[in-house]
């Protein structure tokens, strides 16, 4: 198949197939007359390419889909854009909130609370790859849209940006795989209902404690058996606390969200309250684990 056919079947224009040449996603044979032959093949690849241009993904992002295993690229792309679509938006809230009340500075105090929580939110993409570092933004989101008033804001603010730019993240390739797997399910509304479980616990941990007596001795049961010491959960686990005391996430970003966030500090303080009761009823089982 020639150039001109393969941009009505394949609906891009001569130019764009060029591009995607010079890329090296796609060649074609070149005949002794000079014309290019485009195989079936070359056809298919062209097929999704149009496809993934037309759902925004950049020729790099593009390239990590086409590269990698069946699936794998196209979720790590997805991930990539939830947190530009959530900014995208709130930017279309702001703009229709300044459209009705014609409030200039405090549209511009919101897009500077937007851009401090992109920064971060960014940077846990980055230094948590794959499904990890989507479930952290998840998590960590609803305590990033608060102001910054006081020099001790900012200060734990820069501390948090310093970390992730510089934390390294690494776990055996078994182990990565199977965070990958735990984490593949999560979105934003299991994100929600988890933290609404939580927050109802917190509430009242005696109570939860003797409704699911049950189901927590059975769990605690389960983790202190030669059964879960052998899994790869258990080292996942225990990977994940090392990393946790050594990279400086337990004694430096927890702290400082503590301190950026009011409503973070909260949560935390329940938490580790709750931690504390649940010690005392289970000994040597700790209900906090990252995140936390």
């Amino acid at each position: 198949m020639q150039i001109r056919e393969v941009c009505r079947t394949c609906s891009l224009t001569k130019k764009a197939v060029a591009y995607y040449m010079e890329q090296g996603l796609v060649r074609p044979e070149v005949r002794e007359n000079g014309y290019r032959d485009f195989s079936e093949g070359d056809v298919a690849v062209l097929k999704k390419i149009a496809v993934l241009r037309e759902l925004g993904l950049s020729t790099a992002q593009i390239r990590t889909v086409l590269s990698g295993p069946a699936g794998t690229g196209l979720r790590t792309a997805w991930e990539q854009r939830e947190p530009e679509l959530e900014e995208m938006r709130e930017r279309q809230r702001l703009l229709r909130g300044l459209s009705k009340d014609g409030d200039w500075e405090r549209t511009r105090q919101e897009l500077e609370r937007l851009r401090q929580k992109q920064r971060i939110a960014e940077r846990l993409l980055n230094a948590f790859p794959g499904g990890y570092g989507r479930f952290l933004c998840l998590h960590f989101a609803p305590y990033l849209g608060g102001p910054i008033e006081t020099q001790e804001q900012q200060e734990a603010y820069d501390r948090i940006v310093a970390w992730l730019d510089d934390v390294a993240f690494e776990l055996p390739e078994d182990l990565q795989a199977l965070l990958d797997e735990d984490v593949s399910a999560w979105d934003s509304e299991k994100e929600a209902a988890l933290a609404a479980g939580m927050r109802g616990a917190l509430a009242d941990m005696e109570g939860y404690l003797a409704e699911n007596r049950e189901v927590i001795e059975r769990w605690m049961a389960f983790k202190a058996s030669r059964e879960y010491r052998d899994s790869p959960a258990y080292r996942l686990e225990t990977a994940l606390r090392r990393f946790n005391s050594v990279s400086g996430y337990d004694d430096v970003f927890l702290p400082s969200m503590c301190i950026l966030s009011k409503s973070y500090r909260a949560y935390h303080e329940k938490l580790l309250e709750a931690d504390r009761r649940l010690l005392e009823q289970y000994p040597k089982n700790s209900l906090v684990s990252q995140p936390v």
